[in-house]
């Protein structure tokens, strides 16, 4: 337990908590010390007496372990490259008609050297998901990650797949091998940069720097800070926390850090003061812990750093970057979620673990959570659009550096670089070019109709950079987890069981029921659902208020609901809502398989779960218009979905599935096809 910090996560967006030490740890390390010190002295008056023996002992221990290091460092015959830039969300829709335009001439230049195809995502088509089948060639059921939100059966409790502690330490999401273990004992060195769900980081012949899981100061995926002199609705405020505050020339405000439990078990957050001052009408002075910096309005600050003290050993280092929307005629200060500081941060989020470190001393300060580019900001309004954009920008650019820092130190091996950009502005921009999508703006600025467009020549520009640094020998794949879509309408599907008489709510006369499954009368539930399409049936014997029989009184339901899910009409466009609803038998199997929902609602184009579904909540309509800047998404059935591979090697394979990653690089670094055979992979080599 490095430094006595304990944490725990409670629910989605809540984070962990610090449990603090108190005096009493002081005088039993001081007792322990006063005894240790006395055996010590013992074990030191005998080595003095008999130094000779220790010195050969010593010799004979030094010897053995150079030669288990010696045999243990035993070199691999692959002398080349491989090297693999993920591209999150890269859709065909989109780049294909751009390449036949010739706005992406790398694209184009690597399709005509070499391949080009649709690959399959994973069922769900969830970036977690994909990049997990991606990276251990196996199916959710083999891998254990087959959602965002995943519930305990036994309290009905939520937790984000890749948030989950044990013994006081993040644990690992991911439950089968990936490549670069399978590389790692082929002695095959990997560089792993970014990749999601890859928190904690693992132990590799090479290097890691956690990508998607990586959670904030807080233990959330990310919580930004919003000072406001103006009046808010603290029930609308999602994704950060919004205080009001009185506009005046001396204004205090407060740096949310961990929250930390007393021996009570009351958990507070820290917290750090600091002071702004006006100067001005357009700029402000910041004061806090002996810093002082200066902003102006529309201005991001550079990386600030602020130290949380935790207890009387432990302090949280954190980063984060300020942001003055306005000074006139509101006040209005965004403060981004603060990230652990790669320099040292609370958790390992690198290995080795000294990476991290590496990184920013040769490159500057980077973001270190997992998912740093603020949406939720945007769609409540907190942070500008251009500002915003700003964000991507920043992030891509340090993204871009520790791609160039690795790959001109990489002599052989497996080179993995992810990039989350176009997937997020897919995710933002999609309604500038969607004339069907509510908040379609014909006259909208033509710098937000291009965004898009301009995310992808970012990524040729990515590719570009690649492709005159590699040779014949370097192998270079460039894939994407899936495709993209419009999100017009948001689903509640525990409102459409609630209709269909499969779940009812503890008061009968309200309409609507709480985020987390709260509201949900257990005795008369028969199916809820969490997640992006996730349902399971409350079963008996396995859910903690289980009222359907395993077997077949479970099997004939879950094929009731699916049949009436497809045939779901949305009365105000007269458009089938779902395109297929899975069995868990039809898309998951492994050991890990009874663990996965029952059932899986593939959606149609312009669908999908809502926000209030994914944390269990039961609105009082089935279905309602997206009313939100995140506006296009991949959360739909997968086969609408399709994600992209290119590569410079032609690909034998006709239609390839992200689970033929895996197998693919091992045959590449020698892994023989029985061995293959014998790792029960859901792909198969492309080459």
């Amino acid at each position: 337990m490095d430094g006595a910090v304990v944490l725990k996560y409670v629910d989605p967006g809540t984070g962990f908590v610090i449990t603090g030490i108190g005096v009493w740890l002081v005088a039993f390390f001081l007792g322990f010390l006063g005894v240790f010190s006395l055996f010590f002295k013992r074990i030191f008056r005998f080595l003095k007496k008999n130094y000779k023996i220790f010195i050969v002992l010593l010799i004979i221990l030094g010897l053995s372990l150079i030669g288990v290091v010696i045999m243990n460092q035993k070199r691999s015959n692959f002398n080349q490259r491989i090297i693999i830039l993920g591209f999150d969300a890269l859709s065909p829709e989109i780049l294909e008609p751009m390449m036949e335009e010739g706005k992406l001439p790398n694209f184009l230049r690597l399709k005509r050297e070499g391949s080009y195809k649709h690959i399959l995502s994973t069922n769900p088509a969830q970036s977690p998901v994909a990049w997990s089948g991606f990276s251990t060639g196996k199916n959710p059921g083999k891998n254990g990650v087959f959602d965002f939100i995943v519930r305990d059966p036994k309290t009905y409790g939520l937790n984000l797949c890749f948030s989950q502690m044990e013994g006081g330490r993040p644990k690992k999401a991911i439950r089968a091998e990936a490549f670069w273990e399978y590389a790692t004992r082929a002695r095959v060195p990997s560089v792993i940069i970014s990749c999601p769900v890859t928190f904690p980081p693992e132990k590799l012949y090479g290097r890691m720097l956690s990508g998607m899981g990586v959670p904030d100061i807080l233990g959330t995926e990310g919580t930004f800070t919003f000072y406001t002199s103006e009046v808010i609705n603290q029930d609308k405020n999602i994704g950060g926390k919004v205080f009001s505050i009185r506009r005046s020339p001396l204004m205090v405000m407060h740096l949310i850090g961990p929250r930390v439990a007393n021996m009570a078990g009351k958990a507070e957050n820290v917290k750090v003061p600091f002071k702004v001052s006006l100067q001005g009408k357009d700029s402000v002075l910041i004061e806090y812990q002996k810093n002082k910096l200066e902003l102006k309005t529309g201005q991001w600050s550079d990386w600030q750093e602020v130290d949380f003290k935790l207890n009387l050993f432990k302090k949280a280092k954190g980063i984060f970057k300020f942001y003055l929307v306005e000074i006139e005629p509101e006040f209005k200060l965004y403060i981004s979620p603060i990230n652990f500081d790669p320099r040292d941060p609370l958790f390992p989020i690198s290995y080795p673990k000294s990476y991290s470190k590496e990184l920013a001393d040769a490159l500057g300060l980077y973001y270190t959570q997992g998912m740093p580019l603020d949406t939720w900001s945007v769609n409540e309004k907190r942070m500008q659009v251009l500002a915003f954009l700003e964000q991507v920008k920043e992030v891509l650019r340090e993204e871009r550096a520790r791609l160039d820092f690795e790959l001109k130190r990489l002599q052989r091996g497996i080179l993995f670089s992810y990039f989350e950009s176009p997937d997020i502005i897919q995710h933002m921009f999609w309604r500038y070019i969607d004339q069907g999508h509510p908040l379609y703006e014909k006259d909208a600025p033509l710098g937000f109709k291009e965004t898009i467009e301009k995310s992808y020549k970012d990524m040729d520009d990515v590719l570009g950079a690649v492709l005159g640094k590699t040779g014949k020998d370097d192998t270079v794949i460039v894939l994407s987890d899936h495709g993209f879509a419009s999100f017009r309408r948001a689903v509640h599907l525990n409102s459409w069981l609630k209709a269909n008489g499969y779940l009812e709510l503890k008061n009968p006369y309200t309409g609507s029921g709480q985020e987390l499954l709260l509201d949900i009368d257990w005795s008369k539930t028969k199916a809820y659902a969490i997640g992006f399409g996730a349902i399971y049936i409350n079963q008996l014997n396995r859910e903690r208020d289980g009222i359907v029989s395993s077997g077949s009184e479970t099997q004939a339901l879950k094929e009731e609901i699916a049949q009436k899910l497809e045939k779901w009409l949305d009365e105000k466009y007269n458009q089938p809502v779902v395109h297929k609803v899975y069995k868990q038998e039809e898309i998951f199997w492994g050991d890990y398989a009874k663990e996965t929902p029952d059932l899986y609602v593939g959606f149609n184009n312009g669908y999908r779960a809502s926000w209030q579904t994914a944390l269990g909540a039961v609105p009082s309509d089935l279905i309602e218009d997206n009313l939100k800047q995140w506006s296009g998404d991949h959360l739909i059935d997968p086969h609408l979905v399709p994600g992209i591979i290119l590569s410079n090697k032609k690909i034998a394979k006709d239609s390839p599935t992200l689970y033929d990653l895996c197998p693919t690089i091992l045959k590449m670094i020698g892994y023989d096809d029985e061995k293959l055979k014998e790792l029960n992979f859901d792909g198969e080599p492309l080459f």
